[in-house]
């Protein structure tokens, strides 16, 4: 990982976006961090409307959509209050 001043970053743009393929660059400016983050040649279309980053990871979507199936068919069963209790304690 490398820090870097908003200054030192606008001199030298080219060499810290082909670092930031290899390696975290972040960018100080002035009380914020911003850091440049390498996408690859496209950018992905994330599925959730606030652009959470869990939504960018094709497994998270899996499992979602194989829970939200396994509900449908009825597969899954509802925890009593007494079960709640017994597998998570308190």
């Amino acid at each position: 990982m490398i820090v870097v001043s908003s200054r030192e970053f606008r001199d030298s743009q080219k060499k810290y976006f082909d670092l930031a393929a290899t390696e975290r660059v972040i960018i100080k400016r002035k009380d914020d961090y911003l850091e440049i983050v390498s996408r690859g040649k496209s950018i992905p279309e994330s599925p959730s409307p606030s652009n959470d980053p869990y939504f960018d990871d094709p497994r998270n979507i899996e499992r979602i959509l194989l829970s939200s199936a396994q509900i449908a068919t009825g597969e899954t069963s509802v925890l009593t209050k007494e079960m709640q209790k017994e597998l998570f304690g308190s």
